[in-house]
């Protein structure tokens, strides 16, 4: 009986950590995603809470309020921004798989994405999923739950702070997402746009070419040419921006701290 209510009195420490763990699983990249079922992610939730708990177990204990609940929910807001700033290097590649699709003729042309469920670009689609493929062979998911872990050590339980750096550093990764999506889209934009230019050219000296007819073919040969020839620096970039994007994670909970 003692042994019991040693355990239900340790419940609500418990829960903290759940709330933290569960922001993250339900917001970060690969974990998030809907070919990964529900039930798996909160069976994986429970079990890193556990490992957590056993690690650093709270010293005090908590009382069932208000203000226990606010500490659930500030513990639920710090996952959050965990996954959202790790998720946003994935949604830049899908920003710069549509303007890439836009360019080869493609924008018509969507396909349902595994990871979301929804309707996204061809191009986006296969950038989105060799991102993943990266992802998981540098163990980025790997670093991801280790910095979960180290985020207890930065923002320890009930060491929330919000403040406007927190409205500003939001501001700044979601504005450099932009950033890197275009410079993603850069090669592929910048030579079908070179295309275009050349094939205007042609229509003027050649008027007897029907460049419409022969434009897009080409633009979409062209395209999937460069595509494969920047593979190899495409994947390298992305090895660079996932370190940084892990970085991005570490100076967010710097500033909640």
């Amino acid at each position: 009986m003692e042994g019991l209510t040693s355990l239900l009195a340790q419940l609500p420490g418990y829960f903290i950590f759940l709330f933290r763990i569960i922001g993250v699983i339900f917001s970060a990249p690969v974990f998030s995603s809907r070919s990964v079922p529900v039930p798996v992610r909160i069976f994986f939730s429970l079990l890193l809470s556990t490992m957590v708990f056993l690690v650093l177990a709270p010293s005090e204990e908590y009382n069932l309020d208000l203000g226990f609940i606010f500490l659930l929910i500030s513990e639920f807001l710090v996952g959050i921004v965990i996954g959202f700033v790790a998720n946003l290097l994935f949604s830049a590649i899908q920003l710069a798989g549509q303007s890439i699709d836009m360019q080869m003729g493609f924008g018509i042309v969507n396909v349902m994405d595994p990871q979301t469920g929804l309707q996204v670009p061809l191009m986006g689609t296969f950038q989105n999923l060799l991102a993943i493929l990266v992802y998981l062979s540098i163990n980025g998911h790997h670093q991801l739950i280790e910095a979960l872990f180290l985020s207890y050590k930065i923002v320890p339980v009930n060491g929330l702070i919000i403040k406007g750096a927190l409205i500003e550093f939001l501001i700044q990764v979601t504005a450099n997402m932009f950033v890197i999506a275009l410079k993603l889209a850069a090669p592929l934009v910048g030579a079908l746009f070179i295309t275009d230019f050349v094939m205007g050219i042609i229509a003027r000296t050649v008027p007897q070419m029907n460049v419409f007819l022969v434009g897009m073919p080409a633009k979409i040969l062209i395209g999937f040419l460069l595509m494969f020839l920047i593979l190899p620096f495409y994947i390298y970039l992305l090895n660079a921006l996932f370190e940084g994007s892990l970085q991005d994670i570490f100076r967010g909970l710097r500033v909640l701290a």
